[in-house]
């Protein structure tokens, strides 16, 4: 579970989603010993299997089923099967303001709860351009400045970057958005998706 550091609730939970799921079928079969290659004839290569690509690209979208909106910002699609437990945070951090919305499954047996999807508008003068929200992030987040965060990401709003599990972007000076999957069950093209899908809606002073 994520922490939020000097995170203080302002808010309430919002609606339930609908929990969904997926099925995977695997199968084997017996295969004998391999067998001997005739002479001077070298073995065929074996192709290597392909990798995901860790890509983001904003595509064109459908408009949003069920608009949601965050401190001036529309939240134009949320990857389906999310936890039933959606909360906002007002807090700040180093002259940094936060406003952030969290879906969350749980409780489980053990009381925890497992953050499955974060999106937080953040809002500092220091963030004169992406490289600022950039080496922000690497101190708050306590990341590792060489590697992380090194892919660019073009949103239709501004100049961004992403990493495993994240996207981040400049939207305008001031004003910079994070979105976080914390679940396994959101896979990389559904975050960039809903990373797209944030839209500013509001002009920011």
């Amino acid at each position: 579970m994520q922490l939020i550091k000097g995170a203080a609730v302002c808010g309430l939970t919002v609606a339930a989603l609908v929990a969904g799921g997926s099925m995977v079928a695997a199968a084997s079969a017996a295969a004998g010993p391999p067998a001997a290659s005739p002479a001077g004839v070298a073995p065929a290569a074996t192709k290597a299997p392909a990798i995901a690509s860790r890509t983001a690209d904003c595509r064109p979208m459908p408009p949003p089923r069920h608009r949601q909106e965050l401190d001036g910002f529309v939240l134009g699609w949320v990857p389906p099967g999310l936890g039933p437990l959606a909360t906002d945070f007002v807090y700040e951090w180093e002259d940094v303001g936060f406003r952030s919305r969290v879906w969350e499954s749980g409780p489980y047996p053990d009381e925890s709860y497992r953050v499955d999807l974060q999106i937080t508008v953040m809002r500092s003068p220091f963030f004169t351009d992406v490289a600022a929200v950039r080496e922000f992030l690497v101190e708050y987040l306590e990341r590792d400045p060489a590697g992380w965060a090194t892919e660019p990401f073009a949103h239709p709003d501004g100049p961004g970057f992403s990493d495993i599990g994240e996207l981040f972007w400049l939207a305008e000076p001031g004003v910079a958005i994070r979105v976080f999957g914390g679940g396994e069950q959101i896979d990389f093209r559904d975050l960039t998706r809903t990373a797209c899908a944030v839209r500013q809606v509001t002009p920011m002073d």
